[in-house]
């Protein structure tokens, strides 16, 4: 899956965010995938590599980087996205 940096000023670089899914307490929730964790039950950290405004990422990361606001899943700007 293909997801997008949430601000126009963050896209013309290249830069690395990192995740942990399932130390977040609303994943925790509604559980936690296997992949996820480590095999001590630990969560893993995922590094996601945005190059020029754009990662690719499996689905589920994807999907949990949009629900919390950490990327989009349209390149499309909207008014207010801008920043300088």
């Amino acid at each position: 899956m293909k997801v997008y940096v949430p601000t126009e000023r963050e896209r013309a670089t290249s830069h690395t965010i990192y995740v942990t899914p399932a130390s977040d307490a609303e994943t925790v929730k509604e559980g936690i995938p296997s992949e996820w964790q480590d095999v001590e039950g630990k969560p893993i950290t995922f590094p996601i590599q945005f190059k020029q405004g754009v990662a690719t990422v499996d689905d589920k990361i994807g999907a949990y980087m949009i629900k919390r606001g950490l990327a989009r899943k349209s390149s499309l700007i909207r008014p207010g996205d801008v920043h300088a």
